[in-house]
């Protein structure tokens, strides 16, 4: 329900008070927008967000530990229906989801969760065909598996197949493949052998990419050999058989691990992005991010200073770059940097939060189209939005940037807010109480319009 606490003449005079103290024009931030994400998530974190079509249209589908706010049935997995996040069949139920992929038409997903609503032989991976929840015969209850990765690859002799990557052994029954095993919709295989080495072993990111020599299939994690190819905690297959990526990537005490790897071409050919927990690449030092083009490592820049959980490719409107997402040291109290951009020489903060970002998706939710950020937080650079916000390509530079011209703060903005504040616009509606058009929209609004515009 909807409710206007405060007149419209009332924000017009504390809006125009207290911009004329401080001047109308600045310049600032992303163009946020918190569709998603008001009220968003109950419960810890959102994990991944992936398209898929059920058969009724292409919607966004969010897994993670979480309740979608006051709708049922939404336990760890829900769908934007473009207005509202819905149930999936009922959700995973307990624990959590790390990932979700389409194969064969139906939705996949894939964690550590106990069963999909309750149907038999669904523990850690499940099939959704858009009416009902079914098993994939990977006989995965036992407590210590878990499913951490998926992909659909077609390695050219085999057809497409869906690969399945996690911590977990006997995938499919007694005999079955450990870690990495591929699946044709009936049977799991083995991608080569699997992994090994003196290390906690998991595979937590597989990525297909064509680096200029075919496409190939290549996994991350913790681990030092692959089907007994020494490999540190990162290779690529190409259909036949594994190999290392140099000397990989490794720590400088304990044990590194590859969280994530995407593909970009920043103008000098398409290379992978590597994402993680490491000091070095390829033997040099590389803190926590790498490129590798296919046959060497490089550093970029200075690296970051916490585990990098996510790499993004968005243009937000000042062209396109790569996104890294975690959450990163931030020198006030309670607040870290959620995502840094790369400037092409070094990484530049570019969002702030009371908590992290575990994954993001470029995709149009119906905003035109936009960087999705979904983590554990709760605001973001003062934006209230639950474990997921929007990053909005070109348009307005943050959520104050409402009118033309954009890019900067001015005279039209304040008009475009106090229109859409009338009218009870959700443009308008920046704050909690979502619903209620009040003087914390007000301050949410000066807020962002006081940060500027980059």
């Amino acid at each position: 329900m909807r409710s206007k606490i405060v007149s419209k003449t009332a924000v017009a005079q504390s809006v125009l008070a207290l911009l004329g103290a401080c001047g109308l024009a600045h310049a600032g931030g992303p163009d946020y927008s918190n569709t998603l994400g008001a009220p968003g998530m109950s419960g810890s974190y959102i994990a991944a967000l992936h398209p898929h079509d059920d058969g009724s249209g292409i919607k966004l589908y969010a897994t993670g530990s979480f309740t979608a706010s006051g709708v049922s049935g939404t336990s760890n997995l829900a769908s934007w229906n473009g207005t509202a996040w819905e149930s999936v069949g009922g959700g995973l139920i307990n624990q959590y989801s790390n990932t979700l992929t389409t194969f064969q038409g139906d939705l996949i997903a894939g964690g550590y969760f106990d069963t999909a609503n309750g149907v038999a032989g669904t523990a850690k991976l499940a099939r959704w065909d858009g009416s009902a929840w079914n098993s994939m015969g990977a006989e995965s209850e036992t407590f210590l598996n878990s499913v951490w990765d998926l992909a659909v690859w077609d390695d050219g002799a085999t057809g497409e197949q869906l690969y399945v990557a996690g911590n977990y052994s006997d995938i499919g029954g007694v005999g079955g493949p450990d870690h990495i095993a591929k699946w044709d919709g009936t049977t799991y295989t083995p991608v080569g052998g699997t992994i090994g080495g003196a290390v906690p072993l998991i595979v937590l990111d597989i990525h297909v990419a064509d680096l200029g020599d075919g496409e190939k299939l290549y996994a991350g994690g913790r681990f030092l050999t692959i089907d007994g190819v020494p490999a540190n905690n990162i290779a690529s297959w190409d259909g036949t058989s594994w190999s290392a990526l140099g000397a990989g990537v490794t720590p400088s005490a304990g044990f590194a691990q590859v969280l994530h790897m995407t593909a970009w071409d920043d103008g000098n050919g398409t290379a992978l992005y590597v994402g993680g927990r490491f000091a070095n690449a390829g033997g040099n030092p590389a803190s926590r991010v790498a490129k590798w083009d296919g046959t060497s490592w490089s550093a970029m820049g200075a690296g970051l200073d916490a585990d990098c959980h996510e790499l993004v490719v968005f243009d937000d409107g000042s062209g396109e770059a790569l996104y890294a997402l975690g959450e990163f040291a931030h020198p006030d109290a309670g607040v870290f940097v959620l995502a840094k951009k790369w400037n092409g020489a070094s990484w530049e903060d570019y969002s702030t939060a009371n908590d992290g970002a575990f994954g993001g998706i470029v995709y149009d939710a119906g905003e035109g189209e936009a960087m999705h950020i979904a983590g554990s937080f709760a605001t973001v650079d003062g934006v209230s939005s639950n474990r997921i916000i929007s990053v909005l390509g070109g348009g307005g530079c943050n959520v104050a940037d409402l009118a033309e011209p954009f890019g900067s703060l001015d005279f039209s903005d304040v008009v475009a807010f106090l229109s859409a504040f009338g009218a009870m616009d959700a443009a308008a509606d920046l704050a909690e109480p979502f619903g209620s058009w009040d003087f914390s929209d007000v301050v949410a609004f000066l807020g962002a319009f006081g940060a500027g515009c980059p």
